[in-house]
């Protein structure tokens, strides 16, 4: 009988089973809905770093990539369609374990929450609990990745770099760790807040439409509550994502991300810190749309359920 408790109490609980299936589940659905959103923008994305990156890669000149058509354009005549996706293997290198964390992180900061305050598992959480959640899952996912990230810009805008460790080794050769890192300050405060709203606006809507939890929401309403979460997040922070990608670049040293926004404003205007946002603008809402909607689709499919057991 000692030898019979002995081994029951040795055996993890069904909720610690069940827990980290689900913690699996979410880390694998998050990594392929971030690499399949992040492929299919490719084009957009390139177009976006292009516009916000060019005044200090043409050393001051006049702006080369003016519209969206005008710039997909441009990039097609001169590197063909390879140059809609140049990077993109960086991209999903990235993307892959920047989204799984973050979904995972998510799901994780929620369920703490509720067990620290008390609370029953299926409540819900106050729009300020959720915002902190989305601020720890964009954070930690930014310091896990952000030396892809930089290798990212600089392989969208510096034709000379062949590869992601051409890059690498580029980049240290300049400065080694502080070059991997360049920008992590405003990548943190433009990511975090954006991660913060996103997440928070998708989970508020999701809420309004789909009240249980057990409700799967459907392809098209995933496709829209994800794409209406990215513009809402991607209006307040783009800012932000204009000093990120500078202070990425190699030129003009900024010494902090308000001394960024200060010189740019001054020397090319204020609305240079909006460059590229309507780019952004139509990769954003698709990408998002796209990613919440593979991550739903996966997590409640059939393949899932018998990869998993449940």
């Amino acid at each position: 009988q000692t030898g019979l408790m002995t081994d029951v109490r040795s055996r993890p609980s069904v909720h610690a089973v069940v827990a980290r299936k689900l913690k699996l589940d979410t880390l694998l659905a998050g990594g392929i809905a971030g690499a399949a959103a992040r492929t299919l923008t490719s084009p957009l994305d390139r177009v976006k770093i292009l516009m916000q990156t060019q005044y200090l890669s043409s050393g001051g000149q006049a702006d080369q990539y003016r519209s969206i058509w005008q710039s997909l354009v441009k990039v097609y005549r001169e590197d063909g369609m390879r140059g809609y996706w140049r990077g993109n293997g960086a991209n999903c290198v990235r993307v892959v374990p920047y989204s799984a964390t973050q979904f995972v992180t998510f799901d994780h900061t929620k369920t703490w929450i509720l067990e620290a305050t008390g609370r029953d598992p299926n409540d819900k959480l106050h729009i300020p609990e959720r915002l902190a959640c989305g601020a720890l899952a964009g954070m930690m996912a930014s310091a896990a990745t952000h030396p892809l990230d930089v290798v990212r810009t600089r392989m969208a805008v510096q034709p000379e770099l062949t590869g992601i460790f051409h890059t690498l080794a580029t980049l240290w050769t300049e400065g080694g760790v502080t070059a991997l890192y360049k920008g992590l300050g405003p990548t943190l405060a433009s990511l975090a807040p954006f991660v913060a709203i996103n997440f928070a606006s998708y989970d508020t809507i999701k809420n309004f439409f789909y009240p249980n939890d057990s409700d799967r929401p459907s392809t098209i309403g995933s496709l829209f509550m994800g794409g209406s979460a990215g513009i809402i997040a991607q209006t307040a922070c783009y800012p932000l994502d204009t000093v990120r990608r500078r202070m990425q670049m190699k030129g003009k040293n900024y010494t902090s991300t308000l001394n960024a926004i200060v010189t740019i404003s001054r020397v090319e205007g204020a609305a240079a810190l909006y460059k590229g946002i309507w780019a952004n603008t139509l990769k954003v809402a698709p990408n998002n749309a796209i990613r919440f909607m593979v991550f739903e689709q996966l997590k409640g499919s059939k393949v899932f359920a018998a990869l998993f057991g449940y």
